[in-house]
């Protein structure tokens, strides 16, 4: 389930005035030169986290982020990093990528709007049946891309976010993959009534289009070169008010040598935990919302 970022870079309008003596002919007036500011950071991380929930099965990963500000307030954004098989099948890489529009004072009120692709090349699970005990020759074939309108808003250091998903799926979350995965970690357990599963498929089948996500964030600073990093967000799944999910994350970020250095407590608590939990080929099974030190060590360039 996891999340888009739109991320603010700073820009500056600089202009040339060219002066002629008086008695010269009167020059064409210089074009104004477009402002615009170009971010690209690099990160390897202990666990990367997606609205609190592990896209890399508790293990470490790294991302590549690109972030384009000009002057006129159009944004766009780029990151690629990797995901596990275990929670996206035949993937191993995402991408996210945004467009949109910012507008206010920096220092002040300040919006934006976009649309975000989230994409997982490859990762997808084919064939699995919309409810295996009334027919399982009735099945459906997923893709985990996703498709958001985003909604920015903030006052100052606080900053937060609004997304609405406009794909059929949000990561994938249907019936046939949802309570798919229910019946999986019931097998691996040893519960021979697969109660969840059932209660699960009875539901009927549905998508999770119209799946909402609110974040706020603020990165607090206490010296030039520390802030220390607060989040909250919550995310809403549409059809399945049981993946609904808060998480967290308090931090320290520190600036030093050129690089970012960040540890932060990271969770997520799902309305049920039962659907959090994640097998591997081997059938371990791993809870991706539990709470954890996160650290990372990030480079601009």
């Amino acid at each position: 389930m996891n999340r888009p970022r739109l991320i603010a870079a700073a820009a500056t309008l600089a202009s040339l005035t060219v002066w002629a003596p008086a008695h010269a002919a009167e020059q064409p007036p210089e074009p104004e030169m477009a402002s615009y500011a170009l971010d690209i950071e690099a990160k390897v991380l202990s666990d990367r986290r997606t609205n609190g929930l592990s896209d890399t099965y508790i293990g470490p990963g790294a991302e590549l982020t690109f972030n384009y500000a000009h002057e006129s307030g159009l944004i766009a954004y780029l990151q690629l990093g990797n995901v596990a098989k275990e929670s996206f099948p035949d993937g191993g890489a995402t991408a996210v990528a945004a467009v949109g529009y910012r507008w206010g004072n920096p220092s002040g009120w300040h919006f934006g709007v976009g649309l975000a692709q989230e994409m997982f090349p490859g990762a997808k699970v084919n064939d699995a049946p919309r409810n295996p005990f009334v027919d399982p020759t009735d099945t459906v074939n997923t893709r985990f891309d996703t498709t958001f309108g985003v909604f920015e808003f903030g006052y100052g250091i606080i900053e937060a976010r609004y997304l609405l998903v406009a794909s059929k799926d949000f990561r994938g979350n249907n019936t046939a993959v949802v309570c798919g995965s229910a019946a999986m970690t019931a097998e691996a357990e040893g519960d021979v009534t697969y109660s969840k599963a059932v209660e699960c498929y009875g539901r009927g089948y549905h998508n999770s289009r119209g799946s909402q996500l609110l974040q706020v964030e603020a990165r607090i600073p206490v010296r030039s070169d520390t802030k220390i990093l607060t989040h909250l967000g919550y995310t809403a799944v549409q059809n399945f008010s049981f993946l609904n999910t808060l998480d967290y994350k308090f931090g320290v970020i520190h600036n030093r040598w050129g690089f970012e250095f960040e540890a932060d407590v990271v969770g997520g608590i799902m309305r049920d935990r039962y659907y959090a939990k994640t097998l591997n080929s081997s059938g371990d099974i791993k809870q991706i919302d539990r709470m954890g030190l996160i650290v990372s060590v990030a480079k601009k360039f």
